[in-house]
């Protein structure tokens, strides 16, 4: 098989001469896109504070006596405010970042 043989559907073009290409060398630039992960964590928080509470009025009282006159249930209820101070937050965690090399794809699409 003959290398052009290999390269049926696309021609094999001729090496192209850099021009003025210095003698003691030339520069060039490679380009590599990379997947970089940088895992984070979040975490919610809630801190109650004190708990405050205030009766609101009188209360109200009733009184029932059983079917036999042997005893009475009395009961009592009061309206009752309650305030409850809580802070909520989140805290971050950032993990180790990893890297890998991209698919080639990118390469010569100024991606980077």
């Amino acid at each position: 098989m003959h290398i052009s043989e290999a390269y049926e559907h696309e021609p094999i073009r001729p090496y192209q001469a850099e021009d003025a290409c210095p003698m003691n060398g030339c520069n060039k630039v490679g380009t590599q896109c990379v997947d970089v992960s940088a895992p984070l964590t979040l975490t919610p928080t809630a801190s109650v504070g004190t708990v405050t509470v205030a009766c609101q009025g009188v209360p109200d009282i009733t009184c029932v006596t059983d079917a036999g006159g042997a005893s009475c249930t009395v009961t009592m209820t009061q309206q009752v405010c309650v305030s409850v101070p809580i802070r909520y937050g989140v805290t971050l965690t950032s993990g180790e970042p990893t890297i890998a090399c991209a698919d080639n794809s990118c390469v010569g699409s100024g991606c980077c």
